[in-house]
């Protein structure tokens, strides 16, 4: 009965989301990007072999399956690796990637569409990153006895999985072949419900942040507007965040310290606000290499207008900034800037975010409520660095300590194929 009354309403969501794409140019990307999934991966998968899916709600999901899919690249380069995105954050800034023979928007989650899927991509096995879990989906690739892998789970007992009357979503759990669990809570959790096939892998990211600080991070409009002066970061920032920070920026930005603000929605109307109420000199980065070279130097503010930039911006940066935990909207990724040895300040909302949680424990990061928590931070750090470096060091070292989920899951994953 749960599962009909599921389809039911994925079918009817489905059409009250149709309309919302003449509402934004994200929702447009959501719904029509859809349009065409199963007309690309018809034309891409041609040749017969061996072919892996992974699915990905968003960026955040596809970088904690990336050690993976790097994996099966070099491991297995005669393997198809397709991708899927729910969120057209992730499609747009991966679509091209060279990890994936293919990248979709996953049709939505309806029983014909989750057997048209199939049908057309033939997979020897799926994986899905961190806890979005179809049901149409998985009972198909169930049905065709396709091997099932959750990889870098995450789960908190208020979840439905856990719930009296949670059995529908329960089973999904049951039938992956093999869940890959963050952390202890985790595996405990998963285990209460009589499931055994998991294991603590720990979580990929920590692999990924290690590996993108020791790549090539250079982005040559960062050397021209930075030059020798001490950066600020605020990245994946939201409005309530620009709004935290405008008095600082406006106070201290100058030659001698700047700041790059990178937003998580490149809303214009949100752009515009910030630059009208910045009073340093600001400019906009929107990747162009026709930007003018001087003013790019001479900018003390500068807000990024790309995506994709950001990891590697972490680099050019003594303090950063993470955005999404001040408001309601969720915090992003703090192991990007911690891999660095920076600083880090956020805001208060962590609840669902373990690794955060465990670096203020550990003192590895700074949690404000407001502008005057921050200026408590900002200002003995503007007179000397020195004073917040000790917390930069501990959140490296926190990353540090957590490498090797990759490691776990492939030696499983060879040991099975």
């Amino acid at each position: 009965m749960t599962g009909f009354i599921y389809n039911i309403i994925s079918i009817l969501s489905q059409g009250l989301i149709w309309p919302a794409q003449w509402l934004s140019p994200k929702m447009a990307a959501f719904v029509r990007g859809r349009q065409n999934s199963f007309d690309q991966l018809a034309q891409t998968l041609t040749q017969p072999g061996k072919r892996i899916w992974m699915h990905c709600a968003s960026l955040g999901e596809f970088e904690q399956g990336r050690p993976i899919l790097e994996w099966f690249r070099k491991k297995h380069p005669e393997t198809t690796l397709v991708v899927t995105f729910f969120s057209p954050s992730g499609y747009t800034v991966r679509k091209d990637t060279d990890l994936a023979d293919v990248v979709v928007y996953l049709p939505w989650d309806t029983r014909y569409n989750a057997k048209r899927f199939l049908d057309l991509v033939q997979p020897t096995s799926a994986f899905f990153v961190k806890s979005e879990l179809w049901p149409n989906y998985i009972e198909a690739l169930k049905k065709q006895h396709v091997p099932i892998y959750l990889i870098a789970a995450q789960f908190r007992p208020n979840q439905l999985f856990f719930k009296p009357y949670g059995g529908f979503f329960k089973r999904l759990l049951q039938a992956m072949t093999h869940i890959f669990v963050q952390n202890q809570s985790a595996l405990e959790l998963v285990k209460s419900m009589g499931i055994q096939h998991v294991s603590l892998s720990g979580d990929t990211r920590f692999d990924r942040v290690m590996q993108q600080s020791k790549g090539d991070n250079t982005l040559p409009f960062l050397e021209v507007f930075k030059k020798q002066a001490r950066c600020v970061i605020l990245g994946s920032s939201w409005p309530e965040d620009h709004d935290l920070w405008l008095g600082i920026i406006n106070q201290y930005a100058c030659d001698q310290l700047k700041f790059v603000i990178a937003p998580h929605s490149l809303a214009p109307k949100e752009m515009d606000r910030i630059s009208g109420q910045i009073i340093p000199t600001t400019l906009r980065y929107n990747g162009s290499e026709s930007t003018d070279q001087l003013a790019l130097s001479h900018a003390q503010v500068l807000i990024l207008n790309t995506m994709g930039d950001l990891a590697k911006a972490y680099a050019y940066a003594d303090l950063a900034y993470v955005g999404g935990a001040l408001g309601t909207t969720g915090l992003h990724n703090i192991l990007e800037p911690a891999t660095f040895g920076l600083p880090i300040v956020i805001g208060p909302h962590i609840k669902k975010f373990p690794e955060a949680i465990a670096l203020k424990d550990l003192g590895g990061l700074y949690v404000v409520h407001n502008e005057s928590d921050l200026r408590a931070i900002i200002a003995p750090w503007i007179d000397d660095a020195n004073t917040v470096q000790t917390t930069g060091n501990t959140a490296l070292n926190f990353v540090q300590g957590h490498i090797g989920a990759t490691q776990h899951i492939v030696d499983y994953l060879s040991g099975h194929r």
